[in-house]
């Protein structure tokens, strides 16, 4: 079965995200992974919490962002595994598209070919596609979608 990433990071991506999700799912069933990353609290701010505190906020904050996105693939009767991790978007994106084979990633529009998107710079989508094509890897890249 193929795997297909949608890492959403702002709820106002989820129609979209979603809508390209459904299409590559007909054409092939398919599991689709939902992701949001969740930047980690700064030291001096984490330091008061539990870890398990920490993690429950997280999480939280996460589903919230994904719960429009859960609805949509709910309502077209399409199964989805829903994940929220901390760490750099970009970075933690493109392990887990690696770690869980994933063949396609779902990311915002295409670089229009500017200075910031020729150095992974600008928006998530662009950071990691810069990743995907500049990490040494024995495991093929996935192919990454977008919206035009």
């Amino acid at each position: 079965m193929d795997e297909i990433l949608v890492p959403i990071s702002d709820p106002g991506e989820s129609q979209w995200a979603t809508e390209e999700a459904i299409a590559l799912y007909r054409k092939g069933v398919a599991r689709i992974h939902l992701l949001n990353v969740q930047r980690p609290l700064p030291r001096h701010i984490a330091q008061f919490f539990s870890g398990g505190d920490l993690r429950d906020f997280h999480r939280d904050a996460g589903m919230r962002i994904l719960e429009s996105a859960m609805h949509i693939l709910d309502d077209a009767g399409i199964p989805h595994e829903d994940h929220v991790l901390v760490g750099n978007q970009a970075e933690t994106i493109v392990r887990f598209a690696q770690e869980h084979h994933c063949r396609e990633v779902v990311l915002d529009n295409v670089p229009k070919g500017g200075m910031l998107s020729i150095f992974g710079l600008g928006s998530i989508g662009s950071q990691v596609r810069h990743l995907m094509q500049t990490q040494a890897s024995d495991v093929t890249a996935p192919e990454v979608s977008g919206s035009t």
